[in-house]
């Protein structure tokens, strides 16, 4: 019994360790936004009409049947931006006029999830990751290594670095200047489902259909804690 005790010590311990900052972690990866004006009117309706302009019937349709609306929302409050994600396609707003400002264009598949980087310039796009400057919507890279789809990705605070989820039972963690892979993140049985780096960025957290989360060091790829 003393045996069990120390190792449910041990394990508590090791949760501890990441404290609020993996709580934290968790929260941004589960959490879905709903964009507000100060006035506490929603964004979504007006966004999603003028999205809607620029879809095909069969697009409108595909994005309606598999569409998480406000999982695939990200804001830039420094930039004042808002990028949608519908269908193939994303959209780049401006939050105070609505205006659109951008079309990213260049995905063959429906687009899972797409995050700012934290100074806005950026935004990296997935079921195929890609990076786009965010002032331009010009394309700048395109992340290739996973061997299925990519579900979920985000910048590191810092913008140095990438993560990406994939189908594959991996996450992989690239250079985001350049596009060079660095690690490749393993542990997971199954599909890796969301990724979210520390904010201070010296972890990654994923999740996957495994129904576990791993905690990886973001400098050396290694699995330093495993929840089930």
């Amino acid at each position: 019994k003393k045996e069990e005790d120390d190792k449910k010590k041990k394990k508590r311990n090791r949760f501890e360790f990441c404290g609020e900052e993996l709580s934290s972690v968790i929260q941004s990866m589960v959490k879905t936004r709903s964009m507000r004006r100060p006035d506490g009117t929603t964004l979504m309706p007006e966004l999603w009409r003028r999205v809607a302009k620029f879809l095909s019937p069969s697009e409108i349709l595909i994005f309606k049947r598999t569409s998480r609306l406000g999982q695939q929302v990200t804001v830039d409050l420094l930039s004042g931006k808002i990028v949608v994600a519908a269908g193939r396609k994303a959209f780049i707003f401006d939050t105070e006029t609505n205006k659109l400002l951008h079309i990213l264009e260049g995905h063959t598949d429906s687009i899972w999830c797409c995050k700012f980087s934290k100074d806005g310039r950026r935004v990296v796009t997935e079921i195929t990751a890609k990076i786009w400057d965010s002032m331009t919507g010009i394309l700048l890279l395109t992340l290739r290594g996973h061997a299925g789809w990519v579900f979920a990705c985000a910048f590191s605070p810092d913008g140095s670095l990438v993560v990406t989820a994939s189908a594959d039972r991996t996450a992989r963690v690239w250079n985001a200047e350049n596009g060079t892979l660095l690690l490749v993140l393993e542990g997971h049985t199954s599909y890796v489902l969301g990724c979210a780096f520390s904010p201070d960025g010296k972890r990654i957290i994923t999740a996957g259909f495994d129904q576990k989360a791993c905690v990886f060091s973001a400098e050396t790829g290694e699995c330093q804690l495993t929840i089930e």
